[in-house]
C-alpha cells in the first residue's frame, strides 16, 4: 500500500476519533447558546494530497462527516458542511496557486508550501465549513449576526488547533 494512502486512513482514524472522545466535550457558550465548538476533522479534508480526485474527496469528506453527526446526533449537519468544504477545496487551490503550481505528488501542507500559504488556505476553508454548518443548524438567514459570531469563536478555536496539530506533528504527505 502507498505511504500516502496508509497516512490517510490513520489520519481519518484518528481525527474521528479525538472529535468524538475529546474535541465534543469541549464546547463553550452562555445564554444557552454555544458559541464555540471545535471542528478538527476538517484537518483531514485539507490535508489531502492534490491528485486525490474531487469525487474521492466529497465521498471522503461524506464518510467522515457522517460518522461525526452519528455521534453528535446532528441529522447530516457536519456531513453536509464537510462536503460543502470539500468541493469549495478544488476552487480554494486554484485561488491560492503559488507562481511555481503545485507538485501533483506532494500534500497541501505547512511542509510543501510554507506556514503562510497554508493559514490562508486552512483558514478559508475552516471559514466556509464553519459558516455552512451553523448556517444549516440555524436554517434561516435571520439569525446572520449568531451565525457569523458562532462562526468566529468556532474558526478561532478550530485554526488553534488546527496549528497546533500542524506543527507538532508537521505532516509531510
Amino acid at each position: 500500500m502507498d505511504k500516502s494512502i496508509s497516512n490517510n486512513i490513520l489520519r481519518f482514524i484518528l481525527l474521528w476519533v479525538v472529535q468524538i472522545l475529546i474535541f465534543k466535550q469541549l464546547y463553550w457558550g452562555w445564554g444557552g447558546t454555544i458559541y464555540l465548538q471545535i471542528h478538527i476533522y476538517t484537518l483531514f479534508i485539507l490535508l489531502l494530497p492534490f491528485k486525490t480526485v474531487r469525487s474521492l474527496v466529497l465521498l471522503l469528506a461524506f464518510v467522515l462527516g457522517f460518522g461525526i453527526d452519528i455521534f453528535y446526533e446532528s441529522r447530516g449537519m457536519h456531513a453536509g458542511a464537510l462536503v460543502f468544504m470539500a468541493y469549495m477545496r478544488g476552487f480554494a487551490l486554484k485561488f491560492f496557486v503559488p507562481r511555481e503550481g503545485y507538485n501533483p505528488k506532494d500534500s497541501p501542507t505547512k511542509h510543501s508550501l510554507g506556514a503562510s500559504w497554508f493559514l490562508k488556505y486552512a483558514g478559508l476553508l475552516v471559514f466556509l465549513h464553519l459558516f455552512f454548518y451553523y448556517s444549516l443548524e440555524a436554517f434561516t438567514f435571520v439569525y446572520l449576526g449568531t451565525i457569523l459570531t458562532k462562526t468566529f469563536f468556532s474558526w478561532l478555536g478550530t485554526m488553534f488547533f488546527i496549528l497546533i496539530i500542524v506543527y507538532i506533528t508537521n505532516p509531510k504527505e
